[in-house]
């Protein structure tokens, strides 16, 4: 047989080709089209003997390599080898191309400079009509190309998996239909977390249906753990895979989720809050202080003053050294109440504002918490419903319950398994508070005894539980403090405030 007469087109896709079928293939087409399609082609193509002797070779099998046509007819195939390609691989084609099973694989040759390439190679037997193989036909391009962006693609997505993985924050893409087509190792973990349970959906947030706030948290039990995230979603657009849509737009919409853990942060400013308060509430103590004092000094003054004036009245010559000193004295004495006068003014007053009380409770809890999570007690809530919006000065009232709280913890400081309720509703025109422990102690039956300053366990006068503050707060709100046997065992502090006093009719 003619060489040309084993030339086939890079088209054939048998499994092997045979003798009879080439025949009959040549008789229809024309051995010059045949040989222009196969030298035109693109695709590096030779053909060898059974022993793999290079028989024939096209241009695009010349340009690949680096030879000419002439240095490579007759020589055995593996002038291409470059000993790169591991043993097992031309096993592998030899095997199968024994069973007249064509071959097709990658392998590492050389080019006649030496320089290397990756050839992706077909290698299809030719078989007699006695099914022998009398020729090897080989399929022959230069992958190199192909192999270095693939292996960039590849190198990026790793790089990109791995920063995405070693990120903090919990980083998934949703399909159109809300369905995870990527995540990282942070989302997975939490998906894990959540017992296989989607973040998003754990988290009441619907993609598409939502715009979350990008300062809003959302709180999610996790292995009995309160913990608080943030949650920032931005639309993305995917190239679509599908062929049909080729000429097409080819995008469909996708959307970038980020869930981030903000328990730390959260617990941070909630700390700074409780701290705020915290100071918020020793200023109203010392300033209530310092006015009191004031006050108790103005009106000590006044009686020494009042009988200077009345001895003022009854001397009989104004002008005598004892009337001028008197009256010296009288105005020295005016000029000082003036000046404590001045000096009470001076200090600061919060203003009223509008709060409900179950804010104030809150904070109230909050502060209580780290109180008494050193000690074995109960604390309990007992708030009605519905109660109205409060209209004065929210940081004297907070710092009034907390002082009652203080003395109500003092009272069940190494009782075991102590309790603590407040209590909070509307007794017809009052709101009635009420602070409640269960202190061994014997109830107290007046008033005054339970307000009076008390001392630690060490003897010492303990500055910070001022509850004359309490009682200074009812008396500007024209209301009424008791005292009396609690259900709990101990005291109960009642305050009753008109509601007229605390509650401004001018809503808006």
């Amino acid at each position: 047989m003619n060489i040309l007469q084993n030339y086939i087109p890079e088209t054939t896709g048998a499994v092997c080709i045979n003798s009879a079928s080439l025949q009959q293939m040549l008789s229809v087409l024309p051995m010059e089209l045949f040989y222009g399609v196969v030298e035109q082609s693109s695709v590096g193509i030779s053909i060898t003997d059974p022993k793999a002797n290079i028989l024939y070779c096209n241009t695009a099998f010349c340009r690949t390599t680096g030879y000419k046509r002439g240095e490579l007819q007759y020589r055995n195939h593996n002038i291409l080898a470059s000993q790169q390609t591991p043993k097992s691989r031309y096993q592998a084609m030899w095997h199968q191309l024994s069973q007249h099973q064509p071959w097709t694989g990658r392998l590492i040759n050389k080019r006649k400079d030496g320089s290397l390439y990756l050839a992706e190679v077909t290698v299809t037997p030719v078989v007699n009509g006695e099914g022998q193989i009398t020729h090897y036909l080989g399929m022959h391009r230069d992958i190199s190309e192909q192999f270095a962006l693939e292996q960039r693609v590849h190198n990026q997505k790793a790089m990109i998996e791995a920063v995405l993985d070693a990120a903090p924050t919990a980083i998934a893409v949703l399909d159109e239909h809300h369905k995870v087509v990527l995540d990282n190792l942070t989302y997975k973990t939490l998906r894990t977390d959540l017992r296989g349970n989607e973040p998003y959906t754990a988290l009441g947030f619907t993609p598409g249906a939502q715009r979350p706030d990008r300062d809003q948290l959302w709180p999610l039990t996790i292995r009995g753990r309160q913990r608080w995230f943030s949650i920032l979603i931005q639309p993305l657009s995917e190239l679509n895979e599908e062929a049909s849509l080729y000429f097409g737009d080819g995008k469909r919409p996708c959307s970038l989720l980020m869930i981030s853990d903000q328990t730390e942060r959260r617990q941070q400013l909630e700390q700074s809050r409780l701290e705020q308060l915290r100071v918020q509430v020793e200023e109203q103590t010392l300033f209530s202080a310092i006015r009191e004092t004031l006050d108790v000094a103005m009106v000590q003054s006044q009686a020494p003053l009042n009988m200077l004036q009345a001895a003022l009245r009854l001397e009989s010559n104004p002008d005598s050294r004892a009337a001028i000193a008197i009256h010296t004295a009288l105005e020295a004495g005016h000029q000082a109440l003036q000046r404590l006068e001045q000096y009470r003014q001076a200090i600061k007053v919060e203003e009223p504002t509008r709060f409900d009380l179950m804010s104030l409770f809150a904070d109230l809890h909050d502060m209580l918490t780290l109180r008494l999570e050193h000690l074995d007690v109960l604390m309990q809530l007992d708030i009605a419903a519905d109660l109205p919006e409060l209209f004065t000065q929210r940081t004297r009232l907070l710092t009034a319950l907390s002082l009652l709280f203080d003395r109500a913890c003092q009272a069940v400081t190494g009782q075991s398994a102590g309790q603590l309720k407040l209590c909070a509703y509307q007794n017809e025109q009052e709101l009635c508070l009420e602070v409640h422990d269960s202190g061994q102690a014997p109830a107290v039956t007046a008033t005054h005894r339970l307000l009076q300053p008390q001392t630690d366990n060490g003897g010492k006068r303990n500055d910070t539980i001022e509850l004359g503050f309490a009682q200074n707060i009812v008396n500007d709100h024209r209301g009424v403090i008791e005292v009396e046997t609690s259900d709990l065992g101990g005291s109960c502090i009642r305050l009753r405030l008109p509601l007229c006093a605390i509650i401004r009719e001018d809503k808006k």
